[in-house]
């Protein structure tokens, strides 16, 4: 009788709770395929927001290392390693235009397969499409599915702590473990004793290396190796200003700031007419133009925006004459409005609207010699000036290790 009493009162048993299970979310890229390993990391991150919105009770994890071929006992073993209990894997073939995808997910608990279904995709076209990707198959296929697990600890006890250490360059400022941030000391190492069984996103900033953003999961103590690149202080570029002119420029970084200084020039005497004239432009005409800017967003966003103004001189060249200033707008001024995307470590692709502002004392003339007479978009003249409201150039920017 008096067992019976504590045990409704609570005493003399474990209190139970449930615990979420842990699903680790793979892609594997054939070597025949189109898609890089970093198009099979987007393509996780896609899946892994979708699935987490369709089932809150899952805890949906990445693993911090490569993953291995394929086999069931690899997937199992990095699971375990990543600590999940069971795994989800997306074999990639085909490419961007058109992608075939594997998807097979297994309960490590259970010992039983949760999804294994094929399925094609010919609508994201580049890694932009993945913004409208639903998932709807998958997620149909796995939410529910992993019900949660009882524990009997108890829900107040206190969690042990592991001790993080991170190992960078010295003077490196660590932020998103809490706070105060941590500062990587002159033995390169820094430490932070954190709650285990969660997962973990820090950044690492260093003037004069790009960010690093890292995320891990944190099972026990554990130390995390940074590998930080130093930030390039110049760079050059190609580029093709309104879909006619090509240029090149030649740009310098101040990496204690996010400040740049741009020269370089754009030429009308071989580029694309795309008008009555004919294919071919034949002008002899070239504008040299020096700017200075500031990026508005880190070096390792996606999209970096940035902000830049300048001048540029507009030189006539024509044949058997030596160049000379244009005597309809010898100069001009320009804004720059852009936003840059990464292609490869060091290359990025950038695409500016450039509104420009011509003075001149024969803006009829200055119509005439620009083709404007039958009237264009974005273009209008006053009484001594002329603006191109819609002027754009795109390009594509490298800057060296």
């Amino acid at each position: 009788m008096l067992a019976t009493l504590f045990c409704a009162l609570g005493f003399g048993q474990e209190s139970v709770r449930l615990v979420p299970r842990r699903v680790m979310l793979v892609a594997t890229v054939s070597q025949e395929s189109g898609f890089a390993p970093g198009d099979a990391l987007m393509i996780v991150r896609s899946l892994h927001q979708r699935l987490q919105e369709a089932d809150r009770d899952v805890i949906f994890v990445e693993p911090e290392m490569d993953a291995p071929a394929a086999t069931q006992e690899d997937l199992a073993a990095l699971a375990g390693r990543t600590g999940a209990d069971s795994w989800l894997q997306v074999s990639l073939q085909g490419d961007w235009t058109s992608a075939r995808l594997h998807v097979r997910a297994f309960d490590l608990l259970l010992r039983t397969s949760v999804a294994d279904l094929a399925m094609s995709r010919t609508s994201w076209g580049s890694a932009g499409g993945l913004s409208q990707e639903t998932w709807t198959e998958i997620t149909q296929a796995i939410a529910g599915k992993y019900p949660m697990l009882e524990s009997s600890a108890p829900a107040s006890a206190a969690p042990q702590l592991a001790r993080l250490i991170i190992r960078a360059l010295p003077g490196s400022l660590v932020t998103g473990l809490g706070s105060p941030p941590l500062r990587i000391g002159k033995d390169g190492t820094a430490f932070r004793m954190l709650p285990p069984l969660k997962e973990y996103s820090f950044r690492t900033d260093l003037v004069g290396y790009v960010p690093v953003s890292t995320r891990i999961y944190l099972s026990a103590d554990r130390e995390v190796d940074l590998r930080q690149v130093k930030s390039s202080t110049w760079g050059l570029e190609a580029s093709l200003a309104d879909s006619r002119a090509p240029g090149a420029d030649i740009s310098v970084y101040f990496p204690a700031s996010s400040l740049f200084a741009r020269t370089g020039f754009s030429t009308y005497a071989l580029g694309l007419a795309l008008d009555s004239r004919g294919i071919l432009l034949d002008m002899p005409l070239t504008n040299l133009s020096l700017q200075f800017g500031t990026y508005l967003s880190p070096e390792d966003r996606l999209f970096r925006f940035y902000v830049a103004v300048g001048g540029f001189v507009r030189m006539v060249h024509a044949p058997d004459t030596r160049p000379l200033l244009d005597r309809l707008a010898p100069a001009g001024i320009r804004l720059a409005v852009g936003t840059e995307v990464p292609v490869s470590d060091r290359g990025k692709l950038y695409l500016e609207l450039t509104p420009t502002f011509y003075p001149t004392s024969s803006p009829d003339a200055l119509r005439a010699a620009l083709g404007q007479d039958n009237g264009a978009p974005g273009w209008a003249f006053g009484p001594g000036e002329a603006l191109n409201i819609l002027s754009f150039r795109v390009g594509y920017r490298w800057r060296p290790g």
